[in-house]
């Protein structure tokens, strides 16, 4: 079937990358539901979409990116404002699997669409209110070691055709010892920054978040979510620290969620992991 799909991508490419497209939306605008609706307790399949005044949606103006332009983010039934969160999880989520599709070989573009929903409903909770549920955050990192066995290609190995189901297990050990550096570098962090900063540091679900990574990417991406995660924060918080310290001249009171940060480097090592260390290694060597 993927080959299948390959053959079809490359005979046209650009109707391809159309309908992952699409198909990314539309996974957006279920990540849109279960932002709205798992912190509630809710079902994420029942009642049909609804307006906050409580009038159902026509499937017409509940299409992924379109219906909010074509109501110009207004509801039609009461005129409230509908967030542009809806359209951003949407847009985003289309690109990545565009993106994905276009630039990751056949299997580990498969798996990037379980992985990447995942990321961005963590990071959009964690924006929404810092509150990320841990249903979301063990699903990643069960999901990682199930697709690590099901794809070891996923951790470089595809050279036992004789024996392939050592490869199935060496995948296996990967993804495992990622989820035990991402864990435990994140818990230590987590520790020594409450210690001395007199408060908790770091939340439970950046920790499960860091392991999740490392099922996916291995040990190398869960260090990279972290630490690579960390600098995307500091370049994120910059904005809001230079505005106030020095055109307001007050005191930096923001509260940056990590994250969104640490899903972000999670992303980008998925995608470009082995050029980066090919850049660490010139880097460091001169």
């Amino acid at each position: 079937m993927l080959v299948e799909l390959q053959r079809f991508s490359a005979d046209y490419p650009r109707l391809t990358a159309v309908s992952v497209g699409l198909l990314g939306a539309c996974v957006g605008s279920f990540l849109n539901v279960c932002l709205h609706r798992l912190p509630k307790g809710e079902s994420i399949v029942t009642p049909a979409s609804r307006c906050a005044c409580g009038q159902p949606i026509p499937f017409w103006l509940n299409l992924p990116v379109l219906g909010w332009l074509l109501l110009r983010g207004r509801a039609r039934c009461c005129g409230g404002e509908i967030s542009m969160r809806y359209p951003l999880v949407e847009l985003i989520t289309a690109l990545l699997f565009v993106s994905a599709w276009t630039l990751l070989p056949g299997t580990k573009a498969a798996v990037a669409f379980a992985f990447l929903p995942l990321l961005i409903l963590l990071a959009g909770y964690d924006l929404e209110d810092m509150t990320v549920p841990d249903g979301p955050n063990f699903t990643l990192v069960g999901a990682g070691i199930f697709l690590s066995v099901l794809a070891p290609s996923l951790h470089g190995h595809t050279g036992n055709i004789d024996i392939p189901v050592l490869d199935r297990v060496l995948a296996l050990g990967d993804s495992l010892i990622g989820v035990a550096i991402g864990t435990a570098i994140v818990w230590w962090i987590r520790t020594i920054g409450t210690v001395f900063a007199g408060r908790e540091a770091m939340g439970e679900a950046d920790i499960i978040l860091c392991a999740g990574v490392g099922a996916f990417c291995g040990w190398q991406g869960a260090l990279f979510c972290i630490f690579g995660g960390s600098i995307i924060g500091v370049v994120t918080a910059l904005p809001g620290l230079i505005s106030a310290k020095f055109i307001k001249g007050e005191e930096y009171e923001g509260v940056v969620p990590f994250v969104p940060s640490m899903a972000a480097a999670g992303a980008l090592w998925f995608f470009r992991g082995p050029e980066l260390v090919t850049a660490w290694h010139h880097w460091v060597n001169g």
